[in-house]
């Protein structure tokens, strides 16, 4: 009975998120709307109700875990901005200093949730790309050398490997 309240406590919470989504990109407050939107939200979440994140495989929602997320958030923003000026500069430059290459990545992270979230924020930023996520190493695909030898000790893991280790 537990564990059928708990995914239950998980639909809703899928389906208040959506909804949150809907309101956000509709950005209006008709009682029309917000139907249409709760109704669009119920049926997007029993459709893919096997595909969401379980209670039991993400974080508890706790305010620690929130501020944790949300500073991880403003760092990836900010290094997401450093690297848009760094690729304009190389994309600008006479010469072009670009040397594209191919880097492993070991990645020492215990949960798919962080490892996910790693590879994601790799992505995320311009100029570093990720090819191949398994289990424990990455290729990414770097746009200079330096970036190529930069992601491989790169700040974020680190971040991420402490929350993972306050569980």
């Amino acid at each position: 009975m537990d564990k059928l309240k708990s995914n239950w406590l998980n639909y809703i919470g899928f389906t208040l998120l959506l909804l949150g989504f809907w309101i956000a990109v509709s950005g209006t407050f008709d009682l029309p709307q917000l139907v249409v939107g709760l109704v669009s939200a119920a049926f997007v979440v029993y459709f893919n109700r096997t595909l969401l994140i379980t209670s039991q495989e993400r974080p508890a929602v706790t305010l620690k875990n929130v501020l944790w997320l949300t500073g991880y958030i403003l760092v990836l923003v900010k290094e997401i901005f450093i690297a848009n000026f760094q690729i304009a500069w190389l994309v600008l430059h006479p010469k072009m200093p670009i040397y594209p290459n191919l880097v492993s990545v070991e990645v020492d992270l215990e949960t798919t949730g962080s490892r996910t979230l790693f590879g994601n924020s790799i992505t995320m930023c311009p100029g570093t790309l990720t090819v191949l996520a398994d289990e424990k190493d990455y290729l990414v695909h770097a746009l200079t050398k330096e970036s190529g030898i930069a992601i491989q000790d790169w700040h974020l893991m680190t971040r991420l490997k402490e929350m993972e280790g306050d569980k």
